[in-house]
Parts: C-alpha cells; structure tokens; sequence
C-alpha cells in the first residue's frame, strides 16, 4: 500500500468514538472516506457512495468526505466492518454495495480477531493492523 495515495475506505461499526480512533491508525496508507454507525444509513448512503454518488454525505459527519469539498472526496474500494454489527446487517450491505460495485472489498474485524492478535478490547491499533493485513491480502487475491 502507498503512503502518497492512500486506499480510500469505508467503516461501518456502532461506536463513533472507536472508529474514530482506527482511521487515524489507519493513516496515512489507507483512508476512511465515510462512516456509517447504523444500518438505516448503511443501506441509504453506501450503494450512492460506492456508485460515484460524491454528493452523499455521511450522516455520522465521519470520515473525509464529511468535510472534504465535493472535488476532492472519494469514492471507497472497500466497506471495514467493526464490531457490534450482525450477519444480517454484513449480508445485507454487502447486497446493495455489491449491487452497484460488483469489485468492492468487505473486510470484517471482530472481536476475536482482536483477542487471537493478542489484544483485549476494542484496542485502535490492533484493528488498523488487521485491516491492513486483510486489505493487502484482499488487493493481491483479486
């Protein structure tokens, strides 16, 4: 992964704070360009987002296109799933991006994966770590 151009990304998990906490981890190689705490916003603004749809702010105000003026935000390769959210919700947001974006990558982090890296808790540079991890295997795999 290139540090001068990062990945642009986005997070979905129910704490603000935590995902907060992974994208500065995750910089400055990948990016989180939008992040999304509920499902209801998952659904509505991802497939846009993933589709080229820039206007599409995310309701969280999470992540660079929150702020970034609409020539510079960017459209994700991938959705980063955190923790607390359920097989239904993985299945039914990996539907409608996949629907509009057949190449988008989603890469789960959950809490064991956590534990069996040797951390306990939601532990912000542990996640970035996986995630990269995954991120390049996902890239090269393709």
């Amino acid at each position: 992964m290139s540090a001068t151009t990062p990945i642009p990304v986005v997070m979905y998990g129910r704490d603000g704070k935590i995902s907060e906490s992974v994208r500065e981890k995750l910089l400055p190689d990948v990016e989180v360009v939008h992040s999304c705490l509920d499902l209801e916003a998952a659904l509505a603004e991802l497939p846009a987002v993933f589709a080229g749809n820039l206007q599409v702010t995310p309701r969280s105000g999470l992540g660079t296109n929150a702020t970034a003026p609409q020539e510079r935000r960017k459209v994700p390769v991938a959705v980063f799933f955190g923790g607390g959210f359920s097989d239904d919700e993985f299945e039914k947001i990996k539907a409608a991006v996949s629907a509009v974006n057949p190449n988008a990558y989603f890469l789960k982090v959950q809490k064991r994966d956590v534990l069996a890296a040797g951390s306990f808790g939601p532990n912000p540079d542990t996640i970035a770590k996986i995630y990269r991890k995954r991120l390049a295997a996902a890239m090269v795999s393709a």
